[in-house]
């Protein structure tokens, strides 16, 4: 049987709903006439393949904020999105889905599948970006907001080890002495654009970290986008989700390649589970991907 995961995705705000309900057949959510139902339109957005391996993209319809209000539901929601993909051995989970009901815990002790969050990848990806940008502006301070939590928090402990003569601050108080930030707060919307006019932020929050558009003086950088390799194979309608989730027709995001890479290199656990993200993992990830081929790339939003 052919190695299959199933990647569980949401949108982020109401008109992207409106458009994961025309690509699933939903005309009367594509229209506003009826709300969204988070079990009966969960539905198949793409099918992607690379290195042997199989993926399937579900969507989800639930906004971040109706995610967060109700985990029993998004629970359920994730279950079925997994029970109509079927059958799969790995489940992925994007955005906010990774961070509700136990951060995968939950959704693996219900279907009985690994589930992985995607916060090793992203952790991986986003120091990537970061550790080039360092090097070729000479930045000498780093500021991670959000570097208390999951993905933070391994953020700065390998910036930390890897940027030798560059300060990492965790959470720091003055946002503008740091030449670049990273912004790796949970939910986003976390820093007004105001106070922080000048300098670089590479953002991995979804939503963004910035709670408006930047400051001219801002350069804002994706956080986890990746390449897409040689060999990768999506159906027609892949070009369209790569476009709508954010990163463009040929990049992808580093979570969407957890279930992929492990199924791909025989691992039969999670890279990222629950709180706890060890640096271990990430690079473990790191190595994996480059084996396939799997590369992050900068690229300002």
């Amino acid at each position: 049987m052919t190695a299959r995961f199933v990647f569980l995705v949401h949108p982020l705000v109401e008109p992207a709903r409106r458009i994961l309900a025309v690509r699933t057949f939903r005309p009367g959510v594509a229209l506003g006439l009826r709300r969204a139902d988070p079990l009966g339109d969960v539905a198949e957005i793409t099918r992607l393949t690379f290195a042997g391996v199989e993926g399937v993209v579900m969507g989800v319809p639930m906004l971040p904020e109706e995610l967060l209000a109700d985990q029993e539901l998004a629970l359920r929601a994730m279950e079925r999105a997994v029970q109509v993909a079927a059958p799969v051995q790995f489940v992925g989970l994007g955005s906010v889905l990774s961070v509700v009901a136990g951060r995968g815990s939950a959704l693996q002790e219900a279907c009985g599948l690994p589930v992985t969050t995607g916060n090793a990848a992203t952790a991986w990806a986003a120091t990537s970006v970061v550790k080039q940008l360092v090097g070729e502006r000479g930045v000498r301070r780093v500021g991670v907001l959000g570097g208390r939590a999951t993905v933070g928090k391994a953020i700065a402990g390998i910036l930390a080890e890897q940027l030798a003569g560059v300060e990492v601050i965790v959470d720091p108080q003055d946002v503008r002495s740091c030449g670049l930030l990273v912004g790796a707060h949970t939910t986003g919307g976390t820093l007004q654009p105001s106070a922080y006019p000048q300098g670089i932020l590479v953002d991995v929050a979804l939503p963004p970290t910035l709670s408006g558009p930047p400051a001219p003086g801002c350069e804002v950088y994706a956080g986890e986008a990746v390449s897409l390799p040689a060999g990768w194979r999506r159906d027609r309608w892949g070009a369209l989700f790569h476009l709508v989730a954010g990163y463009g027709r040929r990049r992808v995001y580093a979570c969407l390649l957890e279930p992929l890479v492990a199924l791909a290199t025989g691992r039969p656990e999670p890279w990222a589970q629950g709180k706890r993200l060890d640096l271990a993992a990430v690079r473990a990830f790191g190595e994996a991907a480059d084996t396939l081929g799997l590369r992050p790339e900068v690229v300002r939003r």
